[in-house]
């Protein structure tokens, strides 16, 4: 599914904030092969012009309306807008969408819900219960969790589903990242990556995820079909949320230790340490192929001089700190979320 036109929400403490663009023209970027799943990495896309309608610089984005809620931390928007957001302190998943504005919703989780994600059909949503150590799995039409999948290793943290389907990924508040069938909702197996992985990022050609590993500084290059990790790359500091490039050809790491980290996918080579004003937490990249943009703290602009410096990529980069989301991560409880770990 995809509607004409794409609004998104970004999460603070207690609100959720609607930006949208007038229009979305621009087509899905397509595969060049029918196969699937592609048997090698890297295969080629095409790329499309920026989005938005704006030159190739940065888009101009627009908050256009908020929804104050509980104290939310994760987020999921499924095409059509319907958004499911985890109350932390709530047990619960909260339900608005980028057409209603409006708090719609509530569905029962387990304890301590913190990463929340929807399968590629819209069908199904996956949230993980933190202290519950399970990952829930909402039956979208219905609004309920029908069942739940226990995590040995540790507490579940964040949650991602492969681009056909088949198979959940879920990382644990350890060295563990599960792979879930999603139609058996069984164990099938496990990939070992750096301590705490705590953020996804899936590449364009529909094989690789990338996962970031908060308190272990690396970054984890892994085949979803053969759970095989291929490369790791040390990025240091507190890697969280990732985004990569729609050619597939670069990676940025969002780093809570103050600054954004640039990845040559051909390569495995890191090409840059681009340093922020704030610690980075959560990353997109957007449609533009021109002129890179800055990544800013949430609340600032950025200095001309950091957007003058050499060595940026042509795909822009946005990154938002961690700041703005403190107290919904933190909040008052004795509990604190893995993804908060700092």
């Amino acid at each position: 599914m995809r509607p004409t036109v794409i609004a998104g929400l970004v999460l603070y403490p207690a609100a959720v904030w609607v930006s949208s663009c007038s229009s979305d023209g621009a087509p899905p970027t397509q595969q060049t092969t029918a196969s699937f799943p592609p048997a090698t990495p890297g295969v080629a896309f095409g790329v499309t012009g920026p989005g938005c309608g704006q030159p190739p610089t940065h888009p101009t984005g627009l908050v256009i309306d908020s929804v104050s809620t509980p104290s939310a931390f994760g987020i999921a928007v499924r095409d059509d807008g319907l958004t499911y957001f985890t109350e932390l302190f709530n047990a619960g998943v909260g339900i608005t969408s980028t057409r209603t504005r409006t708090l719609d919703g509530f569905i029962q989780t387990g304890q301590i819900p913190t990463g929340v994600t929807f399968a590629p059909d819209g069908a199904t949503a996956y949230v993980t219960n933190q202290g519950s150590q399970n990952v829930g799995v909402i039956d979208v039409a219905t609004a309920q969790q029908v069942s739940t999948i226990f995590t040995p290793a540790g507490s579940p943290s964040v949650v991602r589903v492969s681009p056909d389907g088949t198979r959940l990924f879920a990382a644990t508040a350890s060295t563990t990242v599960y792979i879930v069938d999603t139609r058996s909702q069984q164990i099938i197996g496990s990939v070992e990556v750096g301590f705490v992985p705590n953020g996804f990022a899936v590449h364009p050609d529909g094989r690789i995820i990338y996962v970031s590993a908060a308190l272990g500084g690396t970054v984890s290059e892994v085949d979803m079909f053969t759970g095989t990790v291929l490369r790791t790359v040390f990025v240091g500091g507190t890697p969280q949320d990732m985004a990569v490039t729609r050619d597939g050809q670069r990676l940025y790491v969002g780093n809570e230790a103050g600054y954004l980290n640039e990845i040559d996918l051909l390569t495995g080579q890191l090409t840059a340490t681009i340093t922020l004003v704030g610690g980075a937490f959560g990353i997109g990249v957007t449609r533009t192929t021109g002129r890179p943009t800055c990544p800013f703290r949430a609340g600032e602009s950025c200095k001309s001089s950091t957007c003058s410096r050499a060595g940026w990529p042509r795909h822009s980069p946005w990154a938002a700190d961690r700041a703005a989301s403190r107290s919904a991560s933190r909040g008052t409880s004795a509990q604190s979320p893995t993804r908060a770990a700092t």
